[in-house]
């Protein structure tokens, strides 16, 4: 499935040099997290992201 490498909601443009490939569950995951995901230029008008895993949450002592 393409995605975009600058989210189209927030006026990322549809085309090439902006689309790339991820499965549905990634495409999602990556704009509710984006904290969870780094960029890669792979090319001139190619991209990718890594997969950096969830941010560990403080534990609250009680």
């Amino acid at each position: 499935m393409p995605d975009h490498a600058d989210g189209w909601a927030q006026g990322g443009p549809t085309d090439l040099a902006n689309l790339g490939p991820a499965c549905q569950f990634h495409n999602r995951d990556r704009y509710r997290h984006p904290d969870r995901y780094q960029r890669n230029r792979t090319g001139k008008d190619r991209w990718s992201y890594t997969y950096l895993g969830r941010t560990p949450r403080p534990h609250h002592r009680t």
